[in-house]
């Protein structure tokens, strides 16, 4: 996958970066999928590349002066699972083919009243994503958030296609 792919696939789903109360009513803008040519029947977890993006995280929020957040067991397990949802089914977004949404999934994983947040792109490597992210005002923001202080990154390896990556965020 070339460098402009991804960065394409960062700026479409910058418009649905999600930052929310996850329990909000209405049309939610997380239940965006953006389906992919591919799909792979197992893809591994990649835990060395989810503990990098988790460093390269908290060296963004360290120059920004802000605490770094910690790898919340729950919330890895939530992203862990999205990541293997999007690759199993081919595709990239914060809902998913079935017609999930970013704050149905979340709901099962953190308490009434979270605020939760989420980043989601397909790339190379950690560093790649952690790019990616950092382009898009929107993740960016997400990475950024004061009120969140703990995190769960979820990474798959889907072979030819890339590393499908899921952060998800939580006060």
């Amino acid at each position: 996958m070339s460098k402009s792919i991804v960065l394409l696939m960062a700026a479409v789903l910058s418009l649905v970066a999600v930052q929310s109360v996850y329990a909000q009513s209405g049309p939610e803008v997380g239940a965006v999928a953006v389906p992919l040519a591919s799909r792979v029947d197992s893809g591994e977890l990649a835990p060395d590349a989810e503990v990098a993006l988790l460093t390269l995280v908290n060296q963004v929020r360290r120059q920004h002066r802000l605490p770094a957040l910690v790898m919340d067991p729950t919330l890895r397990t939530a992203a862990r699972s999205h990541s293997r949802e999007m690759a199993k089914r081919g595709f990239v977004g914060h809902g998913s083919l079935t017609g999930g949404s970013f704050g149905e999934r979340i709901a099962a994983f953190v308490g009434p009243g979270t605020f939760a947040g989420e980043n989601v792109t397909l790339a190379r490597s950690a560093e790649q994503a952690h790019s990616a992210f950092l382009a898009s005002h929107s993740h960016l923001r997400n990475i950024l958030e004061p009120k969140f202080r703990r995190v769960g990154i979820g990474i798959v390896n889907g072979g030819e296609s890339g590393l499908f990556v899921t952060q998800d965020f939580a006060d």
